[in-house]
């Protein structure tokens, strides 16, 4: 399969997205992005600093591209760690602001009550009401939250 043909696959598959698929796609973004900025910034300062040291341009693209050879690794191993979504259906207890960002959500699926902490995604819970029925994807590790059904 060729780039045109990956690209054109991708680009359908982004067409064809739902709603809650979108918003996980772009949490998700957002986290890898501030994962990519470290090394991104790291590699400008190898750049100026080796001009300034007149170090060879090759040992300088050297550097830069074991510095991206690493961050490829860094940024892939990042987002399998985002792709661990658990579903979780039940009714919404209680919603509890926590901070800024952050969120305590209830839920309680069957007989027993789930505590799910929140750091991106919680907003959308904000208008569900109490005891309605929801449907959460939640990532344990990043502690997303994505609300893909109320009833």
């Amino acid at each position: 399969m060729g780039l045109k043909d990956k690209f054109a696959e991708s680009f359908a598959r982004s067409k064809t997205m739902t709603g809650p698929e979108k918003k996980a796609n772009e949490i998700m973004g957002k986290l890898l992005m501030k994962k990519a900025i470290l090394p991104i910034i790291l590699m400008v300062v190898v750049l100026i600093g080796g001009i300034a040291a007149g170090l060879n341009s090759w040992a300088i693209l050297g550097i830069n591209l074991l510095i991206a050879v690493g961050t490829y690794f860094y940024v892939k191993k990042a987002g399998d760690k985002y792709q661990n979504f658990k579903p979780y259906v039940g009714n919404l207890i209680s919603l509890e602001k926590k901070g800024k960002n952050e969120y305590i959500a209830i839920i309680k699926q069957g007989k027993m009550p789930i505590k799910l902490e929140i750091h991106h995604g919680g907003e959308d819970l904000m208008n569900v009401k109490k005891n309605q029925m929801v449907q959460i994807s939640y990532n344990p590790d990043a502690k997303i939250a994505i609300l893909v059904a109320t009833k």
